[in-house]
Formats: structure tokens, C-alpha cells, sequence
């Protein structure tokens, strides 16, 4: 499918999110863990939510509270063999708070998104008659989950974790063909609306081999069953004349109109595994590996092609000294990895694949154990081969991390 000729403009965030479910969001959506190439399956962390895999909320102080929020900004420019376009787009990144249960049961509830829609693409063509169109294809929106998950350490330096979640959210999206030659021909437009409302369940194990200097070795799995997701649609199809640019609408008739448009979404199963080795309060090296096959469960109603998607990270993080008192940089937590994502999408023959870096810090704030957590990714994405675009982006990350002991019985003398 062409998607040469695309304009973006503010507010837009990637043309390829037309296809499929739209741009699919990694469950490493903290700003530390972006920071680090979007490793998760094997970070186990007090100061870090880390819905990737829920095991590793066993990892949480027993006698503290954790919350983390944070927002995301990013900058796109876009690229085809005849344009060169920019875009923007910015969103809640994820909010979550973890806790102890017991010493051995700890929990978490959070939201992020699970995908999302923002895309303008103008395709220029002619018909037989040798008359000038232009169809136009615009959408918005997204899926976003919010879960609740736990973790038990049953067995010394194991443990199991799940998340249920609840998928919702919207997409609408609009076609249009309209004449350029001449605003009193009819065009015709059409309105689609999908609206999604389920349950998934993922889960995960780590296990962390410990040695006598401190040291860590960690091996973390994740996995998620196909799920079906209940699906709820609206079309709307209509003739009119104008309502291009500044044109006000005047509507002809309408065409075709549903409501009542059931389907289900069919999500296939996920398999990943990480590996990191730490040494608590100093560094951490990681790298994870994620797989998903999608060729045999397409969109309803799409002739969208997808394909196995697949993510390799690598990541890692530095503290000079976690617990100097005369140098405040060397408190910071400095962080870097790079990330290749083979996408479910397949345009045009091709696979179409991200490449990005990323860094960041860990900045402590005065007098507490909270911290700011600022991460910058840049990549890019796609081809222009074959009337495609090539996207290029820089993604940055704002979140804060309140660590606070909630749980301590105070004594009094």
C-alpha cells in the first residue's frame, strides 16, 4: 500500500500508524527503562515499576511506597523521494504505583498505552479521464491499559508475577477522495470509528543467581496467550460537495450507515526473555529479546499484511557513587542502550523496521530518595524505497520517581 505524498503536520505522529491496531507501545514505558534501550524482562528495581514483567514487583521494599509518572514529547521529520515533512506529537506516557503486600507478595496498578493512532497521508493521483483527485486519509486515537499486577517470591531468589489488564480506547479514522480541478464535483468521504473493551493477562518469572561480591545475575521470561479482543464499530459513508480546507461541508446524501458492527481482535501470543548483571547501587548491563507472530491474525476488515515482529535491547546504567555527600553528580544515575524492532507491519514488499539509541539520568532530589528521570530516544524508521517514508525522531521522556517509606512503626521513647 502507497503512502507517498504524505503531508504531516502538528500534532502528527507516524503515517505507518494507519495500519494494524496503529504504532504498538512497548511495555518498557518508564523513563528508565527507556533510557537503558527499553530492557525490562530482567530489571528488577525498588525504585522502578517495571510492568514489562510483572515478576519483578517482588523486588519492591517491603516497607515502602513507590509512584511514577511521567509524560512523553516527540519531535518527527519525514521523508519521502520528493517531500520532506515535520510533525510532533506528546502524550501521557504512563503513571503506576507499587507496594508491599506482604514481604513476599508485593502489587502494582498502573496506566499506559497499549497503542496508538495520529497520522494525515495525501495521495495525489489521476483518473482515466485525466482528472486530478487527491485521497486523503486521516486518524486518531488509541488503545490504553491499565493493570493490576502481582508478585510472590515463593522460593528463595525466584519469583512469578502477572498483570491483568484492561484494554480501551478508540480509533476513528476518515477517507476522502475529492477533484482538485473542481469544487463542484462530489466527493465522497467515509468515517470509521472502532471502539475496544477487554481483558489480557501476561506473565512473568525471574530468577537471580547472586554471588559473594554482590554481584547479580538475572534471567527473566515473559509471556502472553492469544487473546481475543471485543471490538465495537461505526461507519459512516457520505456524498458532499466542499469541506476541503477552509470549504464548509454542504452534505449530498448519505450512503451507508452501521452502528451495530461486532468483531473481535484476535492478539497472538507473546514469548521474551532478558538477561542483566548488576551490582545493586553502581551499574547494570541488560538485553532483552521479544517475539510475536502476527501473519495469522489480521485486522477485521483490513487487507492490511503483518507480519513477525521481533525487538532486540541492550542497555545499561552507571552510579558513580549512590551515596557521596560532597559531589551531587556523582548521585546521578547515568544511563544508554539501543534497540532494533522488526514491526508487524509489511508494506510494499517490505518489513519495515526501527533502529533508535537512547540516554538519560537518574537526577536525586534534595533531602529524599525521589529522583527525575529524563530520557532522550532518536531513531528511525521505515524506508523511502517503493513510494514509503522514512521517518526520523527523537523521543524525549520526563517522569518522576516518589520513593517513600510508608510502613515503619515509628518508636517513641
Amino acid at each position: 500500500m502507497s503512502l507517498g505524498g504524505a503531508v504531516a503536520q502538528n500534532s502528527i505522529d507516524s503515517p505507518y500508524s494507519r495500519f494494524g491496531l496503529g504504532m504498538l507501545e512497548s511495555n518498557s514505558v518508564n523513563a528508565q527503562l527507556r533510557a537503558m534501550g527499553g530492557i525490562g524482562n530482567a530489571v528488577g528495581s525498588q525504585r522502578i515499576v517495571n510492568s514489562a514483567n510483572p515478576a519483578t514487583y517482588a523486588a519492591f521494599d517491603s516497607l515502602s511506597f513507590l509512584f511514577d509518572a511521567g509524560l512523553s514529547l516527540s519531535t518527527v521529520g519525514y521523508r519521502t523521494t520528493t517531500q520532506t515533512e515535520s510533525g510532533d506529537y506528546a502524550n501521557l506516557a504512563y503513571f503506576a504505583a507499587g507496594f508491599p503486600v506482604t514481604a513476599w507478595w508485593k502489587s502494582a496498578v498502573g496506566l499506559q498505552p497499549f497503542s496508538h493512532i495520529s497520522y494525515e497521508v495525501n495521495a495525489k493521483s489521476t483518473t482515466n479521464e485525466g482528472l486530478d483527485y487527491i485521497r486523503s486519509y486521516s486518524g486518531e486515537g488509541g488503545l490504553n491499559k491499565l493493570y493490576f499486577g502481582n508478585a510472590f517470591a515463593l522460593v528463595k531468589n525466584v519469583s512469578i508475577g502477572v498483570n491483568a489488564s484492561y484494554v480501551f480506547g478508540r480509533n476513528t479514522t476518515s477517507s476522502l477522495v475529492y477533484f482538485t480541478d473542481s469544487l463542484s464535483m462530489a466527493n465522497t468521504k467515509v468515517d470509521s470509528r472502532m471502539m475496544v473493551s477487554d481483558f489480557i493477562i501476561d506473565y512473568g518469572a525471574l530468577y537471580s543467581l547472586r554471588f559473594q561480591n554482590d554481584m547479580a545475575l538475572h534471567f527473566g521470561l515473559i509471556y502472553s496467550h492469544s487473546t481475543n479482543l471485543a471490538v465495537k464499530g461505526e461507519q459512516l459513508v457520505v456524498s458532499r460537495f466542499g469541506g476541503i480546507g477552509d470549504n464548509i461541508p454542504q452534505l449530498i446524501d448519505t450512503i451507508f450507515y452501521d452502528k451495530k458492527q461486532k468483531e473481535t481482535i484476535q492478539l497472538p501470543p507473546k514469548v521474551g526473555f532478558g538477561l542483566s548483571l548488576e551490582k545493586p547501587d553502581s551499574w547494570l548491563v541488560g538485553l532483552d529479546f521479544n517475539w510475536q507472530n502476527w501473519e495469522a491474525y489480521p485486522m477485521p476488515t483490513s487487507v492490511d499484511s503483518l507480519g513477525k515482529s521481533w525487538n532486540l535491547s541492550v542497555g545499561g546504567q552507571f552510579t558513580p557513587s549512590h551515596t557521596s555527600i560532597s559531589g551531587y553528580w556523582k548521585r546521578v544515575t547515568y544511563r544508554m542502550g539501543a534497540q532494533y524492532n522488526q514491526t508487524y507491519l509489511q508494506l510494499n514488499g517490505h518489513q519495515i523496521t526501527d533502529f533508535g539509541i537512547s540516554f538519560g539520568v537518574s537526577l536525586p532530589m534534595p533531602r529524599s530518595l525521589t529522583t527525575l528521570d529524563l530520557s532522550l530516544e532518536v531513531g528511525r524508521r521505515g524506508t523511502m524505497a517503493d513510494n514509503l517514508i522514512r521517518e526520523t525522531y527523537a523521543n524525549l521522556t520526563v517522569g518522576i520517581a516518589i520513593y517513600e517509606r510508608w510502613f515503619v512503626k515509628r518508636k517513641y521513647n
